[in-house]
């Protein structure tokens, strides 16, 4: 081109290299934060995966106790030694509390179930207590936990902002679906 000195040509070069290098930076940056945050995030589902497989131990025992009560008329939470016997387990339930987030809706589902079954333990007449029950309401705790774990492991495998797209598409379908079946009822 005619009328372009060499040196303006020279400058949109510079200006152009100088661009590519901030964006390789960027870009870099970008990267090895995800992969920081990726090998945490790693870290803290097996650390939460330890915490809730002591707290189904001591959940275990719980129910072992409870089931065990001598006095068929009255709960295990009746006995002077309730709060004793039932610390392990609530120990247990405060790993969990410390590892999960309290603005996640089914962080604190997990929670609510998991504090609901120690109540149905401590709270149920023996005569009244049924292991199916336990059981029944363990293994939900347990898909809870499972579904939760999940969605961290596709968080991890997607990136932050393809999962963060993800659940909100995920979000508005459903609610979407819900109002759907809603009016055809």
């Amino acid at each position: 081109m005619e009328g372009f000195p060499d040196s303006a040509w020279i400058f949109a070069g510079s200006v152009i290299a100088a661009l590519i290098v901030l964006f390789s930076g960027w870009l870099q940056q970008k990267i090895s934060r995800a992969s920081t945050v990726s090998g945490y995030r790693q870290k803290w589902i097996q650390d939460i995966r330890n915490a809730f497989s002591d707290y189904l131990n001591e959940l275990e025992k719980l129910s072992d106790s409870a089931s065990a009560n001598s006095e068929a008329d009255h709960s295990f939470g009746a006995h002077s030694t309730v709060l004793e016997d039932t610390r392990p387990v609530r120990k247990s339930r405060n790993f969990l509390r410390l590892y999960t987030n309290p603005e996640e809706r089914e962080h604190l589902g997990i929670l609510e179930e998991a504090e609901s079954i120690e109540t149905y333990l401590t709270g149920t007449p023996r005569r009244d207590l049924e292991l199916t029950e336990f059981e029944r309401r363990r293994n939900a705790l347990t898909r809870m936990f499972q579904d939760a774990l999940k969605e961290e492991w596709d968080r991890v495998k997607l990136g932050e902002l393809r999962w963060r797209v993800r659940r909100c598409w995920r979000r508005i379908t459903n609610h979407s679906s819900r109002r759907s079946q809603a009016r055809a009822a």
